[in-house]
């Protein structure tokens, strides 16, 4: 039995069908679907199937079928052709073989129950998109026929699916460009030729503060304050002109009204093709300039270290013996003018040699204790009982000046990883720093519990002044102190940040609830 064909009426139909589809087609399935509408009932009672092939692995990623079951396992077998077919389409055999299709002198079925059909290839711009078989039920031909009728339609369907890839790819390739931006591990800024913001990267939001609506759309002189505009927009302009600029540096505005400083590479960019290299945009490339601050802050405190730590050898080798030779006869005059009766005033500037000498030991040993790294091996610490130890050391200190101390630690605390010694040498600082900070009936309060999976803290607070926004970050620096002078040497926080760094815990200042100062030790228990 032979099929009917279909008529020329009814071809040209299906092709104007067919055409219309391609403006409209949203993507590869909702293509190929209408499509083989279209070819079924064009050529009824045959098994429709288009294997779409993918053009990045060249192999078959896809299947459609209409009319007719497919055979097990035929979405992973390969796809093989007829050289004969590419002959008829006037398809390459090289551009067949780079698709990796099978050529072969014969027609592999696709379907379950149908042995004869044919093979058309789906080809367009020197690539194979896939392959249209078609498969006739057991005493039905129409080959010739059909093969004449399907290839219009087929190189209509290979051409929309090149369109639909390309679609994707355009897409794809802006989805990637947009996600490269946006993960960029600097600042991005983009204006176009009227200085409204085009391009504002997740780095620039989260530095600043401000969400991207915020920012895209904005004239980029409204953004930066008035006393930075002429750093920025000068460079921006210039770069309009087809000039580059580097190194401009800006502080730029936060939602927290305050300002980070940033610098910015800034060049032009040219619309490919242009007469005279036009320009289009400008891209700002930027850095947070404080995150370079703190590397030298860090380059700076390492060479402070080095030389504290030559200066604190010889300080304590020239002076640990007079000085301890000093505070013994002084204090054995003192003893001596006691017993025989001598006037107060000499006693007093007896005592008053003896604590001076004291201080300037006090002041070598901390020296040494700041520039001296550890050189010990961490070990389970039970921080409860170094809570505890620490706080019985500093008693005299809260009893003599009247203070009300309040001790809380969880009862839950962990074992932690850490040098005993030390973590008592940042208790104790901690806790006559405060002592120090209140006036005679004032609280300190001293607290240590978990404060995660991964870590504890220990938290001392007083109900002092305080410490000053503008000073909270400059305690931490060898020799600064807000004590009067003769009290304090400067070097108490700094070692305390010492200890804490070795450990890699974290330290902080705030103010706490009792209206003092509020120092946070954050460490890993393991």
């Amino acid at each position: 039995m032979t099929l009917a064909a279909p008529s020329s009426e009814a071809q040209l139909a299906a092709l104007r069908d067919l055409a219309a589809e391609l403006p409209i087609a949203s993507s590869e399935r909702a293509l190929v679907d209408r499509s083989l509408d279209i070819f079924s009932n064009l050529l009824p009672g045959r098994g429709l199937c288009v294997r779409v092939v993918d053009v990045r692995t060249r192999e078959p990623a896809r299947t459609y079928v209409r009319g007719a079951p497919l055979r097990d396992g035929i979405e992973h077998d390969p796809v093989t052709i007829n050289e004969a077919a590419l002959t008829r389409a006037h398809v390459k055999s090289a551009v067949a073989a780079s698709a990796r299709l099978n050529l072969r002198d014969r027609w592999d079925s696709p379907f379950t129950g149908m042995a004869t059909g044919f093979a058309m290839p789906l080809a367009a711009g020197g690539e194979m998109y896939g392959i249209l078989d078609v498969g006739y039920a057991p005493g039905t031909d129409a080959r010739i026929t059909d093969e004449s009728t399907l290839i219009p339609l087929a190189n209509h369907l290979a051409v929309a699916l090149r369109i639909v890839k390309l679609q994707d790819d355009a897409l794809g390739l802006r989805d990637y460009q947009a996600r490269l931006l946006e993960s960029a591990n600097a600042l991005i800024l983009g204006i176009d030729r009227s200085w409204r913001i085009t391009v504002c990267n997740r780095a620039m939001l989260d530095l600043t503060g401000f969400n991207r609506d915020e920012v895209l759309g904005r004239d980029v002189r409204d953004f930066i304050s008035s006393d930075q505009r002429q750093y920025l927009t000068s460079a921006f302009a210039a770069a309009l002109v087809g000039q580059h600029h580097a190194a401009v540096t800006v502080a730029l505005p936060t939602r927290s009204q305050g300002q980070v400083r940033t610098v910015w590479s800034i060049a032009p960019v040219g619309r490919a093709g242009a007469p005279g290299g036009s320009i289009e945009a400008v891209v700002a490339i930027g850095q947070d300039q404080s995150k370079i601050e703190a590397l030298q802050q860090q380059v700076v405190r390492a060479e402070r270290l080095a030389t504290l730590g030559e200066l604190a050898a010889g300080v304590v080798h020239e002076l640990n013996n007079p000085l301890t030779s000093i505070t013994v006869y002084a204090e054995y005059l003192v003893r001596k003018l006691e017993a025989q009766g001598s006037e107060a005033s000499d006693l007093e500037k007896l005592r008053r040699i003896g604590g001076s000498a004291q201080r300037i030991l006090r002041f070598s040993r901390d020296l040494v204790q700041y520039a001296r790294p550890s050189g010990r091996d961490l070990e389970p610490v039970d921080l409860a009982g170094v809570v505890r130890q620490s706080v019985s050391i500093c008693e005299h200190l809260v009893e003599r000046g009247g203070i009300d101390l309040s001790i809380d630690v969880d009862p839950e605390l962990p074992m932690i990883h850490a040098v005993q010694g030390q973590l008592e040498q940042v208790l104790i600082n901690l806790i006559t720093n405060a002592v120090h900070a209140v006036e005679s009936g004032g609280k300190v309060s001293v607290r240590a519990q978990i404060e995660g999976p991964a870590s504890v803290l220990i938290e001392v607070a007083d109900s002092g002044p305080g410490v000053p926004e503008e000073d909270r970050q400059r305690i931490f620096e060898p020799f600064f102190t807000t004590k009067p002078d003769g009290k304090g040497t400067g070097l108490g926080l700094p070692i305390v940040r010492n200890i804490v760094d070795q450990h890699r815990g974290e330290i902080s200042v705030t103010r706490s609830d009792l209206g003092g100062a509020s120092f946070r030790v954050v460490l890993p228990i393991a």
